[in-house]
């Protein structure tokens, strides 16, 4: 079974098949002629004859089969190995003799070798190697004392030993180099979709969070007014409405980019939806002290960044900080980028830091390069933030 694999398995084998016909077309021919008028016995020829077809039919086979392939393809180079000399067309010397296995087709082990490193398990692929690596030394060792060339012995060695170990070194390492690649591209697609999870978590964390922060403090703050009041019960529904409503519309735009709908969005919320933020946290009972900086222009991921940090903590105000709290919110322009800081007064809670909506503020500013900073100041709690701008 394949380990790994791009595109569809059929084009890969239609691929492997087209080389198997290209490599017999141009090698078995020759390792026939050589084996028929080698001055062999007509067993030999046989022998012979089957296995240079066996090592090409191996290699049409290795994608889909890689393991058996190689096996059966090492199986017929070592027939050849052990086959005796034959001369003919592909010899260095006229009348010469040699063995077998330097007929062209031999070629082949090398795609198979290739083929068992990148699309088989362990542990095939390293038995594969070693097969390769004894099969060089037993082919050096066969073609001892052979003299049938013109070429210096020293250089005939050089050549043999390089081509029999570096072809095997290089096609085994290819085939690793493909699974090792796959594996990394595989790796960086389960990154990019566990930060898309965490990103998407993160939206449904805020939106979620400060929406039923604000619809449960004015349901609980109007259960205790409508009694007196009852003049104000349409105001406080009308809150916890609008409120729901506007969670709603940021649901649907976000489960309308997941299912890549063509259905238009509402854009993501920025810097100019602060004010509208800060109202719906007073009305939830919450004093807001607001001030920003005028014509601030930052791009739109830190816009967003800065919008979740302030509801986040609003929210956090709204939930931990008491009766009757009180919060200030600053956003401004420094030398260094953009400031934010949220203070409340009130009683924190001890784990008040330790949430996920603390973790999920963090994780967004460290998306566009800020800092943030948050703990208890002043007997309230303190978050500053600062994103470039």
């Amino acid at each position: 079974m394949s380990t790994s694999g791009a595109g569809p398995r059929w084009l890969g084998s239609a691929g492997q098949l087209v080389l198997a016909v290209l490599m017999a077309a141009v090698l078995l021919p020759a390792g026939l002629k050589s084996a028929h008028v080698g001055g062999v016995p007509a067993g030999w020829v046989v022998v012979i004859a089957a296995a240079l077809f066996a090592v090409h039919v191996c290699v049409a086979t290795a994608r889909r089969w890689p393991s058996w392939s190689f096996g059966v393809g090492s199986g017929a180079c070592a027939v050849l190995l052990v086959a005796p000399e034959v001369d003919g067309v592909t010899d260095f010397v006229e009348s010469s003799e040699y063995s077998p296995i330097l007929l062209p087709s031999t070629l082949c082990f090398f795609v198979l070798l290739y083929a068992v490193s990148a699309h088989s398990r362990a542990p095939w692929p390293n038995l594969g190697l070693a097969v390769g690596l004894v099969g060089s030394c037993l082919t050096l060792a066969r073609l001892w004392g052979f003299t049938g060339t013109p070429i210096d012995s020293w250089a005939w060695w050089l050549l043999i030993g390089a081509t029999a170990f570096g072809g095997t070194l290089a096609a085994w390492s290819l085939g690793r180099y493909r699974v090792t690649r796959a594996a990394w591209t595989a790796q960086l697609a389960d990154r990019a979709a566990a930060d898309e999870r965490r990103r998407i978590a993160r939206e449904m964390h805020d939106v979620v969070a400060h929406s039923l922060a604000v619809m449960v403090s004015q349901a609980e703050g109007g259960r205790l007014v409508v009694p007196g009041k009852p003049e104000r019960a349409a105001e406080i529904l009308t809150t916890i409405a609008d409120t729901g409503r506007e969670a709603l519309t940021e649901m649907r735009g976000l489960l309308g980019v997941l299912r890549d709908d063509d259905l238009p969005t509402e854009p993501q919320p920025g810097l100019a939806d602060l004010p509208a933020l800060v109202e719906r946290v007073r009305a939830a009972g919450v004093e807001v002290e607001f001030s920003t900086d005028d014509d601030l222009q930052v791009p739109p991921a830190v816009a967003l960044t800065i919008y979740r940090v302030v509801q986040e903590a609003l929210t956090n105000v709204t939930r931990h900080a008491g009766r009757r709290p009180t919060a200030r919110v600053t956003v401004e322009q420094t030398a260094d980028g953009i400031d934010v800081l949220i203070t409340n007064t009130g009683t924190v809670p001890a784990t008040a830091g330790s949430g996920r909506g603390l973790a999920g503020m963090r994780e967004r500013v460290d998306t566009v390069g800020g800092t943030l900073e948050s703990g208890p100041a002043d007997g309230g709690w303190r978050v500053s933030v600062r994103v470039p701008s």
